[in-house]
């Protein structure tokens, strides 16, 4: 009776299994039929060229049939929204087989990258987007129409607006995709061919997947064509691995044997093999094949193109803030030349726009890359504001900022009777206002920021249109030193802040990470008050003290990596230096300081004062 309650228990199951697995199996061929209707309806035809934007290679069956709209050109795809969140162009030239599944996809990908350049050859044209090529000379040729360009390395999007040209575009192709698909007579997928070339038109990598009848992967051959290297990979599936790669150089000898564990895709064991096929070490990453990470070379004269860091998606401005920890001779000179182009020349002391970008993380080393104001220009660049900044900089023989001067001023709009300004001209008007609220006119905006508070007063159209009340709430300079183009000093003065004394923090930096190596905070005295010092000893990493005004000694810190998230020791000391206690704790409780905190990047102390004014 056992057997036959189990027997009846292990049908019911198998046929659960099996009804389910049909019923997937219908609700797909549903799914396909309507998209091939759909197709029909929209005049698609097998084995005919379309444009598809956003092509995403696939290894499943299910994803076999367009479900996104295809065209007869790729006119209409050049330019679309989606794209530029991720500043990419991804246009393929599709081909259907017989039972409307991709057969055949060439794929172009684009980077989009705002430059700087000279707009004079674009006055005369209408509003409207147009598309250039440079030659070797950098001459620039005009093209009818996007088709013309849709293959080339690289070309220019110039679009024109209101008769102002608001954008000047580089496309360079970051990826060339070949993409064959083959399918066993039931329709699921059988084998996919895997081209990617470079801008001269040659395979530089290939790969071949192979799937069962069932659509199921089991085997795959991918080789770097440049190097000759290739690996053989095959599906297991079974016992917690996922599949056996095995690689082997360009003579055919194997390499590596590494196995791929099933529920991650970094799980994996990299056994090193010797000629003779003996491990000889074993690692827990995989080797190298090729570097899909790499984009296509840009091609001469684009690759000399400058960026317009502004404009420019956060991703190539990411890129390119990191080569800033070290030595980039390439990144240097585009550097330089960005700053020329802008017409900003060394020891030339201008106005800085809004936002100012913050240090390592938003400019590159220290070089400038908007164009310069006029101090009328930066003195109102964020009216609705509770805080409005005031930027002067100073630029040194290298380019880049040997000063920077920020101010911060509070503002409110305020109300006054309209009769003093009645008999004024349009335009901005600065004065000073007495306790009485009797207001003293002012020369011009360099008197007015020279002092601590002002009244600016704007008319427009013959009507007063603004009254501002600013009053400084902070003053801060910061000066840098440099070894060629990297800083390695910055001195930080806080001149004037109703939340700290007047103070100077000093800094050595670190050359290739600019990781603070030596930090130390004076009072207005000129006494030293706070130090940081970064050690290279095994498990202490660094060793802050803190002084009173006096310059006494009060605490000794020293800071210690374990693996575990580190600890410190805190030692409090007498006047005489002497050890009263020692703890784990970092803060000073009986008087804290908003300095006690180090180290600080440049922005940094900055960053926390203004936390802090409210």
């Amino acid at each position: 009776m056992k057997n036959l309650v189990r027997r009846c228990f292990i049908f019911f199951l198998l046929y659960t299994g099996a009804v389910q697995y049909v019923l997937a199996e219908v609700n797909m061929n549903f799914q396909q039929t309507q998209l091939i209707k759909r197709l029909k309806a929209q005049g698609i035809a097998p084995n005919k060229v379309y444009f598809q934007h956003d092509f995403t290679l696939f290894l499943e069956n299910e994803d076999s049939y367009p479900d996104k709209d295809l065209f007869l050109s790729q006119e209409g795809l050049e330019d679309h929204r989606r794209m530029y969140t991720i500043a990419s162009q991804n246009i393929s030239q599709v081909t259907l087989n017989d039972n409307y599944q991709y057969s055949e996809i060439w794929q172009r990908k684009r980077n989009i990258i705002e430059i700087l350049y000279p707009t004079d050859a674009f006055q005369p044209l209408e509003d409207g987007v147009y598309f250039y090529t440079l030659d070797n000379n950098k001459q620039l040729y005009r093209h009818s129409s996007f088709e013309e360009v849709y293959e080339l390395p690289c070309y220019l999007r110039v679009e024109k607006k209101h008769g102002i040209v608001v954008s000047i575009q580089k496309r360079p192709l970051s990826t060339i995709n070949h993409y064959t698909y083959d399918y066993w007579s039931n329709n699921n997928l059988k084998q996919l061919n895997i081209e990617l070339y470079d801008n001269e038109h040659n395979v530089v990598y290939s790969s071949v997947v192979s799937f069962n009848e069932k659509g199921e992967t089991n085997k795959s051959i991918r080789k770097n064509i440049k190097s000759g290297n290739y690996v053989i990979r095959t599906y297991i599936e079974k016992d917690g691995v996922y599949a056996i790669d095995e690689y082997f150089d360009k003579q055919g000898i194997k390499t590596n044997h590494v196995t791929r564990y099933e529920g991650s895709l970094v799980r994996v064991k990299n056994e090193v093999l010797n000629k003779q096929g003996k491990v000889i070490k074993t690692k827990s990453s995989e080797p190298e094949l090729f570097d899909f990470e790499k984009d296509l070379d840009e091609p001469y004269p684009y690759n000399e193109l400058m960026m317009n860091v502004e404009k420019s998606n956060t991703l190539f401005k990411a890129e390119m803030f990191k080569q800033g920890l070290g030595d980039s001779p390439k990144y240097d000179k585009e550097a330089t030349d960005r700053v020329n182009y802008l017409g900003i020349q060394p020891h030339q002391v201008y106005y800085h726009k809004l936002p100012f970008p913050a240090f390592m993380v938003e400019r590159y080393k220290n070089f400038p890359h908007q164009a310069p104001l006029t101090l009328i220009e930066a003195e109102n660049q964020s009216p609705r504001d509770k805080y409005s900044d005031l930027i002067q900089v100073e630029i040194g023989e290298n380019h880049q900022y040997k000063k920077i001067i920020k101010t911060k001023w509070q503002q409110s709009a305020i109300s006054l009777p309209l009769a003093p300004f009645k008999g004024l001209e349009n335009g901005v008007y600065f004065y000073t206002m007495n306790d009485k609220k009797q207001l003293t006119p002012l020369a011009n905006v360099e008197q007015a920021v020279s002092l601590p508070a002002y009244i600016r007063v704007e008319k427009v159209m013959g009507k007063v249109v603004s009254i501002l009340q600013k009053t400084r709430v902070q003053w801060l300079t910061n000066e840098f030193d440099y070894k060629k183009s990297a800083p390695i000093r910055s001195k930080l003065t806080v001149i004037e802040s109703h939340l700290v004394p007047n103070l100077v923090i000093e800094t050595e930096f670190e050359k290739g990470s600019y990781l603070p190596l030596k930090q130390v905070v004076k009072n207005a005295q000129g006494i030293t008050i706070r130090t940081f010092i970064m050690t290279k000893k095994r498990d202490l990493i660094a060793i802050l003290e803190r002084f009173n005004d006096q310059g006494i000694k009060t605490n000794h810190i020293e800071l210690f990596e374990d693996g575990q998230g580190g600890y410190l020791k805190n030692q409090h000391l007498d006047s005489n230096g002497n050890i009263l206690l020692t703890t784990d704790e970092f803060e000073d409780k009986n008087n804290p300081q908003l300095y006690d905190n180090l180290p600080f990047n440049p922005d940094g102390f900055e960053t926390i004062l203004f936390e802090h004014v409210d």
